[in-house]
């Protein structure tokens, strides 16, 4: 890999995430929390083997996976669904819902950045974050 991936990130900002956790039929109270949320994110890689964990006031979520191997996870939503994440390129998370492949996010990785991309139902967000 090229971009280095592994390390701490702190939020810097969020584009349309309102709307996005609105389409994923997140309630107005949870929706506001979650969007005022400023999380750290450390991601860690282990041979294909990924562990990103999300800090907040409120709590920490663990999501471990293995690139190209189904796994459950709820991403703070409360929620529990069936994703598959692979590697595009050599900077790039790409990670579906199982039983809704339109349902995607993306995690690009730049050197200052790391840069989230949450599409479904037609709405799309972004969250963006810098290396600690």
């Amino acid at each position: 890999m090229t971009v280095q991936i592994t390390g701490k990130y702190t939020f810097v900002s969020q584009e349309n995430f309102q709307d996005y956790l609105k389409v994923e039929d997140v309630g107005m109270i949870k929706r506001n929390v979650l969007a005022s949320t400023k999380p750290d994110i450390i991601v860690e890689f282990d041979g294909d083997q990924f562990t990103i964990t999300t800090i907040t006031s409120l709590k920490t979520i663990k999501m471990i996976f293995t690139l190209g191997q189904e796994y459950e996870y709820d991403p703070g939503i409360d929620k529990m669904d069936t994703y598959i994440t692979t590697l595009e390129g050599d900077n790039t998370l790409f990670t579906q819902r199982v039983d809704d492949p339109s349902a995607t996010s993306s995690i690009q990785f730049t050197n200052d950045q790391m840069i989230m991309t949450m599409t479904t139902k037609g709405v799309t967000a972004t969250r963006t974050f810098n290396r600690a």
